[in-house]
């Protein structure tokens, strides 16, 4: 599944306030599947009807939670986004520790 490059004006993911309103504990839910499986992904709200991608924003905070995906990691490592792609989309999302998550077993990682 190929990757979007940086979140979407309303990401929702976004840390500017631009991003779509989910219900609450929905984000808190999607970044805890993320965590419980790093073969999970999340699909940009933007291309569910067609060519599906991987939200660019969920790949960012995972990153700043030290646990990409393995569909980053391959995206990565294939030349699909780059490191500069995942720090830029970094800086636009919000902070993980802002969200109620369930603590993250270190040897997991």
């Amino acid at each position: 599944m190929p990757i979007t490059k940086r979140p979407c004006s309303n990401c929702p993911f976004r840390c500017d306030g631009a991003g779509i309103e989910l219900n609450p504990g929905r984000i808190e839910g999607i970044v805890s599947d993320l965590l419980k499986d790093d073969q999970q992904t999340f699909v940009c709200h933007k291309t569910l009807d067609k060519d599906r991608r991987t939200c660019a924003g969920a790949v960012a905070l995972m990153s700043k939670l030290g646990r990409l995906p393995v569909i980053a990691r391959l995206g990565l490592a294939y030349g699909v986004i780059t490191a500069a792609d995942v720090e830029a989309s970094a800086a636009m999302v919000i902070e993980p520790m802002s969200l109620a998550l369930p603590a993250v077993d270190a040897a997991s990682r």
